[in-house]
């Protein structure tokens, strides 16, 4: 893996984890809202499972879970870009398979960091079948932005120096 395809697969995916974060917040924010819930208390439910895996406390955990829920997410469009760069067989050869293969990510992680912070925080399952719902629909949503990016990114390659003066 030479040099370029790190640095490609490296950007991208960190932007497609940043965008793609942005995009089910503001799903979340409006969906909450209608609930009658605010998206702070999403992110300090995230905090609070934090602190409480760490122990310590905090009066305020929102920026807490703000910064994990963004990290974790950044880190994993870093990872899928890299991996999908790296191997010829991972790479997006199609909206399709990108789009598909990152939703499969995005809810198995999805799936086991919620039920993690259920365990951790002691939340019955049953109290957490909404916020189940609402956590695999963005999850759904995050893995098709990603996925969308990602395969934008490895299907619009530019081209290389030497092709560039081609053109000019």
């Amino acid at each position: 893996m030479n040099e370029e395809h790190v640095v490609r697969g490296s950007v991208y995916g960190i932007v497609a984890g940043t965008i793609s974060t942005i995009v089910i917040d503001i799903v979340a924010l409006i969906i909450l809202a209608v609930m009658g819930v605010s998206l702070a208390s999403f992110f300090a439910l995230i905090g609070q499972c934090l602190l409480t895996l760490i122990g310590a406390d905090a009066s305020d955990p929102v920026w807490q879970g703000v910064m994990l829920h963004y990290s974790i997410a950044i880190l994993t469009g870093l990872v899928i870009g890299l991996l999908t760069q790296r191997f010829h067989k991972l790479e997006f050869s199609s909206y399709r398979k990108g789009i598909l293969l990152s939703v499969i990510i995005a809810e198995v992680e999805g799936n086991a960091l919620f039920y993690l912070m259920s365990v951790i925080m002691k939340i019955p399952q049953s109290s957490m079948v909404t916020i189940y719902e609402l956590c695999f629909m963005l999850h759904l949503i995050w893995g098709a932005c990603l996925g969308l990016i990602i395969s934008y990114s490895q299907q619009h390659k530019p081209l290389s120096p030497a092709g560039r003066g081609a053109f000019i």
